[in-house]
């Protein structure tokens, strides 16, 4: 039987309810990120959508009303209860699965033209092994999209240096090539750590390849004006890319 549960599983479980407050009000979440991977699948009508840590469900819910017949995937038991309890108050029908995004064991190989892997890939204990089951359940020609945390700007020391009157000067990255890991929390409002991960580029690149996933589109998303106006704490990814987007097809 498959492991549900490692590190990682534990810790976002730990937070569930923390991070639902927190994807229900985040600009970052709903003004951003989702926005742009929704405009990367395009037309979802009749897609066959795997959401893998799918959370409470807001990507699934969104992609199911766009006409996708959608099974979202997570590794807290927590998180599956809420998206459930969401998609049922809205009449969707969304299937969850609970289960580690590395041991998929209930989700049936080829089955997918798409698997998205929305802000998830980043957190998972065992990275090498989520990247083999998404190529497992896709169909030949499908689709896995992702997107992370830069990790070329979220290494273990990572931050703004300011000047003296308070504006931001440049950023500054150190260690990018120590693959670790270390409790922090996602915002002073969450009353549980979660457990961040990082590791250079070619780590997330190289277990891809070697699956044999072939790359196709590769984003590093700049903050345009329109975006600026939606929230002014965009404006730091005018000049740093945070989060890194990426379109890889199975052959």
């Amino acid at each position: 039987m498959a492991n549900r549960e490692d590190s990682s599983t534990r810790s976002w479980n730990s937070a569930a309810d923390d991070w639902v407050a927190h994807a229900d009000s985040s600009d970052y979440h709903n003004l951003f990120l989702m926005p742009k991977m929704l405009e990367m699948i395009g037309d979802a009508r009749a897609r066959n959508v795997l959401d893998v840590g799918c959370g409470e469900g807001g990507y699934s819910r969104e992609l199911t009303r766009r006409g996708a017949r959608v099974t979202g995937v997570d590794g807290s038991a927590r998180l599956i209860e809420v998206a459930r309890e969401r998609a049922g108050a809205e009449g969707l029908n969304v299937e969850y699965i609970y289960a580690n995004a590395s041991a998929m064991d209930e989700v049936a190989s080829g089955s997918f033209d798409l698997v998205m892997t929305a802000m998830s890939l980043m957190n998972i204990e065992d990275y090498s092994g989520a990247v083999r089951e998404c190529f497992r359940v896709l169909k030949t020609d499908g689709e896995l999209l992702m997107s992370i945390t830069h990790p070329c700007f979220s290494a273990p020391v990572s931050e703004w240096i300011k000047g003296d009157a308070g504006e931001m000067r440049y950023y500054a990255v150190d260690r990018y090539f120590e693959r670790t890991a270390w409790e922090d929390r996602i915002t002073p409002k969450f009353r549980l750590p979660t457990i961040r991960r990082h590791q250079p580029l070619g780590d997330y690149m190289d277990p891809l390849l070697q699956a044999g996933f072939a790359l196709r589109e590769f984003q590093e998303p700049c903050a345009t004006a329109e975006d600026v106006k939606r929230s002014a704490r965009f404006a730091h990814m005018t000049r740093v890319p945070y989060f890194l987007f990426m379109r890889w097809n199975k052959e």
